[in-house]
């Protein structure tokens, strides 16, 4: 599978992401799958589970209470529908999630890099 679209980097796991409401960003860890991307794993839209996931980005600026407590993401939006990961489409670093809790969460960088 190639590492990019024409203008968009397929997302690993290590991305990191943030939360336009927490107050740190946080890497995205997912289970082990396949395909990988020099040796880790690609993500899809399934990950968004904030336990499986380990979304935390501190503190929410809505709940004022730890994120991993109340974040609540729903469907990631802008992915590449076209290219499956395990079974899902592919997340890219475009690619963005709202929390039911308010905040807008998205890629810092794709996790190719490091």
């Amino acid at each position: 599978m190639p590492e990019s679209t024409s203008s968009h980097d397929y997302i690993r796991a290590g991305a990191l992401l943030r939360c336009d409401k927490g107050a740190q960003p946080c890497p995205l860890s997912v289970p082990p799958r396949t395909p990988t991307l020099a040796g880790k794993p690609w993500c899809n839209t399934n990950d968004r589970d904030p336990i499986v996931n380990q979304l935390n980005f501190g503190v929410c600026a809505v709940t004022q209470k730890p994120c991993l407590l109340t974040c609540r993401p729903l469907q990631w939006l802008d992915v590449q529908t076209s290219v499956d990961v395990a079974g899902r489409p592919a997340l890219l670093d475009c690619s963005f999630i709202m929390c039911a809790i308010g905040g807008r969460i998205t890629f810092l960088d794709s996790g190719q890099l490091g």
